[in-house]
């Protein structure tokens, strides 16, 4: 995205932040380092299993759920250009 983005003239922080999901290793070492927000990986990895084993262990269907997992911002410089609201010059 970093590279696309300067490819067509855009700047980021300054023009278009950008923000990624899953604070893989790469998004600390690009240019600039990507914002990133980082899920709770082992709690999704515990809870996906606990519910499949539900569902192979039952003889009958099991109900779906909506499951929110905790997660952090990791800000980087690639939100760190502009304030919320600024206009663009």
């Amino acid at each position: 995205a970093l590279h696309t983005l300067a490819a067509r003239g855009l700047r980021v922080p300054e023009d278009v932040a950008v923000v990624g999901y899953d604070d893989i290793e790469d998004a600390r070492y690009s240019n600039p380092p990507v914002t990133t927000v980082s899920p709770d990986k082992k709690m999704i990895a515990e809870t996906a299993v606990e519910r499949l084993l539900k569902r192979i262990g039952s003889p009958t269907p099991v109900p779906g759920m909506e499951i929110r997992a905790p997660h952090r911002l990791v800000p980087r410089a690639s939100t760190m250009g502009r304030q919320a609201g600024d206009a663009a010059e």
